[in-house]
């Protein structure tokens, strides 16, 4: 079970980070780019994608504050955007983050 939930965290992870880099560059290449950020735009953008990728990248060598990073980042983003009961995709490309710390959780206990 330790090295099952090991790879699952990291291979959601690694497609998680996939996707979110998809949409970014997609993002970036679309005629909205020039575009200025308000602050709340600004501070959603800082906790996703950064905080969420950082999180899970940070969580590929320390598990747990990778993710923890990763939770509070999207909580924070779903604060912030007024929706802290709203279940979305968002929600969903950070959920390695509770992996690696169930992972982490169990490799210390076991």
């Amino acid at each position: 079970m330790k090295k099952v939930l090991y790879l699952i965290a990291r291979i959601s992870s690694a497609i998680s980070i996939g996707i979110i880099v998809f949409f970014f560059i997609a993002h970036l290449t679309g005629d909205e780019f020039t575009k200025v950020l308000s602050m709340k735009e600004g501070a959603l953008f800082l906790f996703f994608p950064i905080g969420v990728c950082l999180g899970q990248i940070i969580a590929w060598r320390r598990e747990l504050i990778g993710g923890v990073i990763t939770v509070i980042s999207i909580g924070a983003f779903n604060l912030i955007d007024d929706s802290p009961y709203d279940f979305s995709m968002i929600d969903a490309l950070a959920l390695p983050g509770v992996l690696f710390i169930f992972s982490a959780i169990y490799n210390k206990y076991k």
